[in-house]
């Protein structure tokens, strides 16, 4: 199978307080951390996804914005963020896609193989540690229709385009689920990240 990794960057990170993707993850930024993840899982292609092209990241990454959708005036969310990706990934005849958003630095490459290994009879495959963690998933590149369809529709929860599709739960440890939406989060998954847990 075909992979496209796409981590999505274009959020507004109002919660954060400042970009998010740039905050301090020991000796790299969140978004770098990501990144090195996913060259890590030996992937066809990778993006990162919205917001402005950045400059610092391994040359293998292109930016995909979000305009590449061609819709008038989309308001910005993850679920355009994951159509972005999709419509990349389709565009350049790959089969799936790995989504992961900006926030999830500690995703391990060992999940990201085991999300793309369960497209083989799902539609879409999402992390799970109590709960489904829609941050980090991986979804077949034929999907796009629907999900395009829905974003025309007004919808704009990811979990709830995925309701009409085959969804399989691919367990996570609570360390690679952890999201990072404040500064307090950060400052535990920094404690993580640096062997703490």
């Amino acid at each position: 199978m075909n992979v496209l990794g796409a981590v999505l960057v274009g959020g507004a990170s109002s919660r954060f307080g400042s970009d998010k993707s740039l905050a301090r993850l020991g000796d790299r930024n969140m978004l770098g951390a990501v990144c090195d993840t996913l060259i890590a899982a030996d992937l066809r292609a990778l993006v990162y996804v919205g917001g402005t092209a950045r400059v610092g990241l391994p040359p293998v990454f292109e930016h995909v914005p979000d305009d590449i959708v061609e819709l008038e005036g989309p308001e910005r969310s993850s679920l355009l963020g994951v159509l972005a990706a999709l419509t990349h990934a389709h565009a350049t005849r790959l089969d799936a896609a790995v989504v992961l958003g900006c926030d999830v630095p500690l995703v391990t490459t060992d999940t990201i193989r085991r999300l793309i290994a369960s497209l083989e009879e799902s539609d879409i495959a999402v992390a799970e540690h109590q709960g489904r963690h829609w941050s980090i998933m991986a979804l077949r590149t034929e999907v796009i229709g629907h999900v395009r369809a829905s974003y025309l529709a007004g919808e704009r929860a990811v979990h709830r385009v995925a309701e009409a599709l085959r969804v399989t739960d691919v367990p996570c440890s609570q360390t690679e689920c952890a999201n990072v939406n404040d500064v307090a989060t950060l400052r535990n998954i920094t404690y993580m990240h640096a062997g703490g847990v």
